[in-house]
């Protein structure tokens, strides 16, 4: 994470795979991106939709 972007938890999501959790990220600018933290690695989206899809996937469990 840069300095100067902020970072806020959306929500978790929790499978037979582990645990994720789905975050909203501004820098400033004008659309904020959406990461998802499972497994020691960040995946970054431009859409929150296919950030949550992409978190249940990964844990193992459809959101």
């Amino acid at each position: 994470m840069t300095s100067g972007t902020s970072r806020t938890l959306l929500t978790t999501v929790e499978g037979p795979g582990g645990t994720a959790q789905l975050y909203e990220s501004s820098d400033g600018g004008p659309q904020p991106t959406y990461e998802v933290d499972c497994g020691g690695q960040t995946h970054t989206f431009k859409s929150m939709g296919e950030a949550y899809i992409t978190a249940g996937e990964l844990v193992g469990t459809k959101t």
